[in-house]
């Protein structure tokens, strides 16, 4: 008797928490428009050498200097 009532018990918990109510967690997208940083052209000299030529650049303050030399 005492068996047939552990597990009459065992089987009546186990289907309360098995058929319980399910939580789902909730999903929260936050969309925010975001700028394109800024490049800034820094004042300095660059040269750059590649199969097709040579590029100088020299920039100071509001004067700037380009010489592309190519074939």
């Amino acid at each position: 008797m005492k068996k047939a009532l552990i597990l009459l018990t065992s089987i009546t918990i186990f289907g309360l928490v098995s058929c319980g109510e399910k939580k789902e967690k909730e999903t929260v997208v936050i969309e925010k428009k975001v700028e394109a940083p800024k490049t800034k052209e820094s004042d300095g000299t660059s040269l750059n050498i590649s199969s097709d030529g040579v590029e100088y650049s020299s920039k100071d303050g509001k004067k700037k200097t380009e010489i592309s030399i190519t074939d």
